[in-house]
This record gives structure tokens, C-alpha cells and sequence, in this order.
């Protein structure tokens, strides 16, 4: 008999109210320390994969650039990049200018504006705003 007086004085404990709120409190502070957890780690698998897409745009200009590199450490690569950005011409070489058809006309029956000495007028604010 004693035996069955003490789980029930036990039973009476576990199920007060006061434990239950216990239990639930404790439930409900654990559940919302999971959910932030799972939420930062989201966050952190977002940027990792940010930085990895990152990383590879790098890793492909990186290379783009050390090719580069190699092709001007070379001298026909220098030599390229020059007669490509500027006029330049070796010695004994000569330089060909091709018009277009357009500016030979222009050339030949009258002299363009943009070769004479008179200045160009200014527009007022009015006239770029009346045909806008």
C-alpha cells in the first residue's frame, strides 16, 4: 500500500499545473532557440553560395587576366596591343587611311563644318527642351 501512495503522491506532482507550464515554457524556449538556428543557418548556406558564385567569376577573370598577361610578355603582343590602341607604324612601313564614301563626297564638292574655324553656336535651354 505504501508502494501505491507514493506514485500517486508522484502522479499528483508530474501532472500540477505548475510542472506542466514547466514543461510547456521549457518546450517553447527550445523550439524557438531551433528556429533561429535554422534560420541563421539558411542565411549562412545563402551567402555561402553568394560567395561561391563569387569566387568563380574571380577565379574565371583571374584567369582571363594572367592570359593576358602572357600574351603581352611577348613581344608580338606588345607589338599588337600598340598598332591596335594607337597609329604606330614601323620604319619603312606606311600608313593607308580609307575614307568613307560618304565623307569623299562631302570632301570633294564643299569644304565640312567640321574642318573650318568658325565656332559652333550654343544651344539655349529652350531648344533642347522644345523637341524633347
Amino acid at each position: 500500500m505504501f508502494d501505491f501512495h507514493e506514485k500517486r503522491k508522484i502522479r499528483s506532482i508530474l501532472y500540477s499545473k505548475w510542472v506542466v507550464f514547466l514543461i510547456f515554457l521549457a518546450t517553447a524556449l527550445l523550439s524557438t532557440s531551433v528556429y533561429n538556428r535554422y534560420t541563421a543557418a539558411s542565411d549562412m548556406e545563402e551567402k555561402l553560395e553568394s560567395r561561391r558564385t563569387a569566387l568563380h567569376e574571380l577565379e574565371v577573370r583571374a584567369q582571363m587576366l594572367q592570359s593576358k598577361v602572357e600574351y603581352l610578355e611577348n613581344e608580338r603582343g606588345v607589338e599588337e596591343e600598340l598598332r591596335n590602341r594607337f597609329d604606330v607604324a614601323k620604319e619603312g612601313e606606311q600608313v593607308i587611311i580609307l575614307l568613307d564614301s560618304k565623307k569623299e563626297k562631302n570632301v570633294g564638292n564643299a569644304p565640312s563644318l567640321e574642318h573650318t574655324d568658325v565656332p559652333k553656336t550654343e544651344k539655349s535651354f529652350f531648344d533642347l527642351v522644345k523637341f524633347w
